[in-house]
This record gives structure tokens, C-alpha cells and sequence, in this order.
């Protein structure tokens, strides 16, 4: 019977490779802002509803009445019911993929940004709020390589120190006064 129908929702990464290095955390403000004009706002909620389930049990398993009433979309679980259109929905933009039967998703933990042509489609707002979030998203990455790179000359200037400090050690007497 559908009402006994439990879903089953596994996280994994993200099969393309940008998409894991670049990607938006399911909890980032432009998933909310962005993508739910993409994909409307009980997708987002249900995305966002994943990191919360996770904490309890992994793989999340939920009864798809339950799920489905707790994220405001009434008790339908049947295969045109609205939770499924919206499973569908996300599956169809990338956001989850089938994991092995009707019932079970893989839900990427890495929200890719909107592609060119889902921006030509959203209202000018989300596609300003795009431009700010994605901006300050990639500035980040910026302020992590300059970070990376003055870590990795402070451990190159300590190697050397350390290299000239343990070579003077063994240099014999004699050769350090001259």
C-alpha cells in the first residue's frame, strides 16, 4: 500500500568534479535563493531537510506520508502525488539520482551553481542574487589559495631554517670560524 512506503535517501558527492570543488553545501543561503526558482520551494525545503535526517540515521529512511506531511505537501504518496513530482523534479535538474529502485535516492551533498541557460529563465532578482552569492562563493576559494600558498611558503622558509640550523651543527669548528 502507499501509505506504508518508506523513502530512502543516501547522501553521496557529487559525480561531476567542479561540481564537489565548487559546489554549494545543501545548507547555503543560495540554494534557498537560487535554485527555488529553478525548482520551486518544496524541492529546496526537502533538500534542505536531508542534512537534518542524515544526523539521526544513514542512510535517512522516512515514511513518504510522513515526509511528505512534514514539508507541507498533505499525505499523497503515490506515484503522481506532489512529494514524488517533486523527487522527480529534482532528479530531472541533478540535484538527487535514482539509487536503486523507486524508493531510494542519492542525494548529492554539492548543489551545483545555475547554468546559463536555467538564468535566462529566472526573475532578475535571483539571477542578481546569483551574480553576489556565486561571487563572494568563488572569492572564498580565492582567500583559501592565497591562504594555501603563504602556508606552504611559511613550511618552505621552516624547512630552510631548519635545514641551515641542522647543517651548521655538523659543520665542524674550524669551518664556521673561517
Amino acid at each position: 500500500m502507499e501509505h506504508d512506503r518508506v523513502l530512502t535517501f543516501t547522501p553521496v558527492n557529487h559525480p561531476n568534479r567542479q561540481v564537489r570543488q565548487i559546489g554549494f553545501d545543501l545548507s547555503d543561503t543560495y540554494v534557498e535563493q537560487c535554485w527555488s526558482a529553478v525548482v520551486g520551494p518544496s524541492a529546496v525545503v526537502l533538500l534542505r531537510r536531508m542534512p537534518e535526517l542524515w544526523r539521526h540515521e544513514v542512510p535517512a529512511k522516512m515514511p513518504a506520508d510522513e515526509l511528505s506531511r512534514s514539508i507541507g505537501l498533505g499525505g499523497g504518496t503515490g506515484p503522481n502525488s506532489r512529494l514524488m513530482a517533486i523527487t522527480d523534479r529534482m532528479v530531472k535538474f541533478g540535484l538527487v539520482r535514482r539509487g536503486g529502485g523507486p524508493d531510494r535516492f542519492d542525494v548529492f551533498l554539492e548543489v551545483a551553481p545555475l547554468q546559463a541557460r536555467q538564468l535566462e529563465r529566472v526573475p532578475e532578482w535571483t539571477q542578481a542574487t546569483h551574480e553576489r552569492l556565486f561571487s563572494a562563493h568563488l572569492e572564498g576559494f580565492d582567500g583559501v589559495a592565497e591562504h594555501r600558498a603563504k602556508v606552504t611558503n611559511a613550511a618552505v622558509d621552516l624547512n630552510r631554517f631548519r635545514d641551515r640550523a641542522t647543517h651548521s651543527d655538523r659543520t665542524p669548528p674550524a669551518a664556521r670560524q673561517a
